[in-house]
């Protein structure tokens, strides 16, 4: 298996998956041969119905795949089961055909990387948006906790290994851009893009929004009971059914971490700040996305 240890030219380096040129967490208690299989997503085989949360790492995939599965479940019952068993990147093709349906699935890969017959289908997706310095720090934490990142660098440094794409999956910003033009060249495709942040702020509005993309009637008293079971200290304190507390530093799960809006303020020096809003403009000058940062 092709792993590679990213440097940042600090000396500090995180384990990844690298499969022509694009960087992948080894997920290493799934797979015999990661390579092969990630090679194949292209070819796996869609089902009429099939919804798709997609997102950058930590822009809130895990919470919005767990309010999307109760909302097409019509039950604010938390799932029993864990994201990475629907995660494309994050399991085999056989894995991926057994998914129960109605299947709500989820990816951090570009458009480029997942099943050809996504469009075709007309699949529905949902695109997660989040502002990237509040991702940079959260991604930095998680990148610190789960033991096969193999990685114990620190904050002052992985803001530029962040701002480089030195990372698995890459660039947020190139991610970003990709789906951007995705959506655009593709006009009236039902693609549903929302923020973290407004899911923090009003999470009925958004929830009844997502609901109505989905095509579903559902009842306010469930959308309500949905927003309050999904609220993130709620989320925090239940733990996951199926999570594998060996694959943690001090054998403690951390998927969901503060939550907060702005919290890269407590993180971010002066001068950090400014060189990332400075790439950032380099970078993003012809989006139309917009972010919340606090």
């Amino acid at each position: 298996m092709p792993i590679k240890n990213l440097d940042d030219g600090t000396g500090e380096k995180i384990r990844v998956l690298e499969v022509d040129g694009y960087y992948a967490p080894t997920f290493d208690q799934v797979f015999q041969n990661q390579e092969e299989d990630f090679r194949t997503i292209p070819t796996w085989k869609i089902k009429p119905g099939d919804v798709f949360i997609c997102a950058y790492p930590k822009a809130g995939t895990h919470w919005l795949w767990e309010i999307t599965s109760m909302l097409v479940n019509q039950s604010a019952d938390r799932v029993k089961l864990i994201k990475e068993t629907s995660m494309l990147e994050g399991v085999t093709q056989t894995m991926f055909d057994n998914v129960a349906s109605p299947r709500v699935l989820n990816t951090h890969l570009p458009l480029r990387l997942l099943p050809k017959d996504i469009l075709k289908m007309n699949s529905k997706i949902i695109f997660v948006q989040r502002n990237p310095k509040d991702i940079c720090v959260s991604f930095y934490n998680h990148h610190k906790k789960i033991i096969e990142y193999d990685y114990d660098g620190k904050f002052e440094n992985y803001v530029k290994r962040f701002l480089n794409g030195l990372v698995d999956y890459g660039s947020w910003f190139d991610y970003t851009l990709d789906w951007e033009k995705v959506i655009n060249d593709n006009p009236g495709y039902p693609f549903h893009v929302m923020s973290y942040e407004d899911m923090k702020t009003d999470s009925i509005g958004e929830i009844t929004k997502i609901s109505e993309f989905l095509g579903l009637k559902s009842d306010p008293k469930l959308i309500s009971e949905i927003a309050e079971k999904c609220d993130f200290s709620n989320m925090k304190k239940e733990k996951d059914p199926l999570e594998n507390a060996s694959e943690w530093k001090d054998g403690k799960p951390g998927m969901y971490r503060k939550g907060q809006i702005g919290d890269w303020k407590n993180w971010f020096t002066v001068a950090q700040n400014e060189h990332f809003d400075a790439v950032y403009e380099e970078k993003m000058k012809e989006t139309s996305f917009t972010y919340r940062y606090s």
